[in-house]
């Protein structure tokens, strides 16, 4: 019984990955809803930075996931090709 992985589907993934970190880190909180000398106006934009920042982050996180994914899949294909080669030898 062996490791049996769908390479396409991990690719897929890893793309719509790579979207969603883009799409996260092209959102931006509006600005000016108020006068900046009203309380709740400077609390609503200190709320959006802080939105703001935890998605750079968050899109960071799943950029490099992304990353990972598509590097531990072409590192998988290496090692099948590298198995099927050993295996070839081995039966001629």
């Amino acid at each position: 019984m062996g490791l049996r992985v769908d390479t396409a589907g991990v690719q897929a993934m890893a793309a719509r990955w790579g979207v969603s970190a883009g799409e996260l880190q092209q959102a931006e909180a509006p600005t000016g809803l108020g006068l900046s000398c009203q309380t709740s106006a400077a609390a609503v934009d200190a709320a959006h930075a802080d939105v703001a920042a935890f998605i750079a982050g968050l899109g960071a996180q799943v950029s490099g996931h992304a990353d990972g994914v598509t590097a531990a899949d072409a590192s998988y294909l290496a090692q099948e090709a590298e198995s099927a080669s050993a295996l070839s030898a081995v039966s001629e």
